[in-house]
């Protein structure tokens, strides 16, 4: 299960607070205990602060849900990454310490550092699921973060908006000052790449390294705290190869084979019941891919026979394998001659 640090949440209910909205209620709706945001190291499901975005965007009274609440960031919201954040030696420094550490904000992001000509392009590829407002305060966030650093006449090269995020007003045109791209894959937003290097005058690489040890630290701690992410990864990798058992998948995540299986017990799901549900997710996918054969999808999955992966198919979807595929395509043909 991903998680999302409840520093986010707290700059929702901020958010909220200001514009007149009772944010326990948001919050009750979304199935989050505000007790938690007193933890400064507390987490929240993924999946349930998507609601928490969706409701909270809903009750908001002005555009612009994302901004607001992305502009609320300050370094302690992230934690100790914040703070090695502001005692980096460059800005460049900074974003590969948030590439490196971009998963104790939210442990499903995936956020990497490329070059663009003349610019360093952050990207980052939307969690499965994440709400427009939530893509755009996370690139709302970074701006200020790099404006704490360069100051505030810092102006992004280049902006791309992801998803539902994509739709922005004047006022998130005026906040960013480049020229902004709709529609993108993923988020992303381009630096200046001799900007980038700039000496920072705040630079203090003794507080950078201590800091970066507390986050990898914390972040060792959400790694082995999401086994069931773990062991369904782990499971995946090994379902071509035939040989996926409680005994090979606790080796791989070191542990012995009772402690995944008290592990697994204490998220309330076990061995058995994670193979199904991968196997199933994986069938599903490939299916509406499009690209493997039945008997190819069979083997992928570990089943010694395409009958072994039919029968299972049925019981998970209630039609087979050929049937679901056969749907799909007629549902996708629909929509694109619509």
């Amino acid at each position: 299960m991903d998680t999302t640090l409840t520093s986010w949440a707290q700059l929702i209910w901020e958010t909220l607070q200001d514009d007149g909205i009772d944010s326990r209620s948001v919050f009750t709706i979304a199935g989050l205990d505000p007790a938690l945001l007193s933890d400064p190291t507390g987490r929240y499901p993924t999946s349930a602060m998507h609601e928490l975005w969706k409701e909270g965007e809903a009750r908001y009274s002005k555009m612009d849900f994302g901004l607001a609440v992305g502009q609320r960031w300050h370094p302690t919201s992230f934690n100790a990454l914040g703070f090695a954040w502001l005692a980096s030696e460059t800005l460049h420094t900074a974003l590969e310490r948030l590439v490196r550490y971009a998963q104790l904000v939210n442990s499903g992001i995936v956020a990497t550092l490329s070059t663009e000509g003349t610019a360093y392009r952050l990207s980052i590829q939307p969690h499965k699921g994440s709400h427009g407002a939530a893509n755009l305060a996370g690139l709302t966030a970074v701006a200020v973060m790099c404006r704490t650093l360069l100051g505030p006449s810092f102006t992004p090269v280049e902006l791309g908006l992801s998803g539902e995020s994509a739709k922005h007003s004047k006022a998130v045109q005026e906040f960013f000052g480049c020229r902004i791209h709709s529609g993108r894959q993923m988020s992303y937003i381009n630096i200046d790449r001799q900007q980038a290097h700039i000496h920072l005058p705040g630079a203090n690489s003794q507080l950078a390294l201590v800091n970066e040890q507390l986050a990898l630290k914390n972040l060792s701690e959400v790694a082995d705290s999401n086994i069931r992410a773990r062991a369904a990864q782990a499971i995946a990798k090994r379902l071509p190869t035939g040989t996926v058992n409680e005994d090979s998948v606790a080796a791989e995540l070191a542990l012995s084979t009772r402690s995944l299986q008290r592990r697994l017990s204490e998220e309330h799901t076990s061995f058995k019941e994670m193979l199904d549900k991968v196997r199933r997710e994986l069938a599903k996918h490939y299916l509406e891919l499009d690209e493997h054969s039945l008997s190819e999808i069979s083997y992928l999955l570990g089943y010694g026979d395409q009958a072994s992966f039919s029968r299972a198919f049925k019981r998970w979807f209630g039609a087979s394998p050929s049937q679901f595929r056969t749907r799909t395509l007629n549902v996708r043909a629909q929509q694109s001659a619509s």
